[in-house]
């Protein structure tokens, strides 16, 4: 899988923020948002972006690496890019393995929800998790695929999305069609409970 990393610096001061970083994977697929943080020690890390959980009241990462090499490379990558920038940012191009891109989804619908009817997450490459896609119905009573979001200056702005148009569309595809799959189950489930 071929992928890229751009590293933005950022220029805080009394902050031990240094940057913030972008992944695109095969050019199909892009997360962004994720912090360059400094330690008290003076080392670099990343920090994923967070949202609330509302049912337990914690901060969770949106993002989440699966594969702690993958970790680990993109992190090093990540630190000498920083070390590279000349002016507000770089881009680095890099490849993790011979494999292709591949992924794999998980949707769970909601019960009681008239907006958001599912939640999904994609594991891309078995080393790499995005949280919080949702399966929502809007006003006009269609559904479609929303893309993790946070606050930005008074707007919601996505933070992870597909690149192209045909990714776009394949993958609103696959997480429509795992969707209907898991409802068809739980009805099914629910016949036969009703049955006994």
């Amino acid at each position: 899988m071929d992928y890229s990393i751009r590293v933005y610096k950022v220029e805080k001061e009394d902050s031990r923020l240094r940057g913030f970083v972008s992944i695109t994977f095969d050019g199909e697929f892009c997360v962004k948002s994720i912090a360059l943080k400094q330690s008290a020690k003076g080392n670099l890390y990343l920090e994923m972006p967070k949202y609330k959980d509302y049912g337990t009241e914690e901060y969770l990462p949106f993002f989440a690496f699966k594969d702690a090499e993958f970790r680990k490379a993109v992190t090093e990558q990540v630190i000498e890019a920083y070390g590279q920038i000349e002016e507000k940012y770089i881009d680095r191009e890099e490849t993790w393995k011979d494999e292709e891109f591949f992924y794999d989804l998980s949707v769970t619908p909601n019960r009681g929800n008239d907006t958001f009817k599912a939640e999904a997450a994609m594991k891309i490459q078995d080393v790499f998790v995005v949280q919080q896609m949702h399966v929502i119905q809007g006003w006009n009573g269609k559904t479609f695929v929303g893309m993790p979001q946070i606050s930005q200056k008074g707007e919601r702005v996505d933070i992870a999305h597909p690149v192209t148009g045909d990714f776009k569309h394949e993958l609103e595809s696959a997480v429509m069609e795992e969707y209907h799959k898991k409802l068809e189950f739980q009805q099914q489930n629910q016949q036969r409970k009703a049955a006994r």
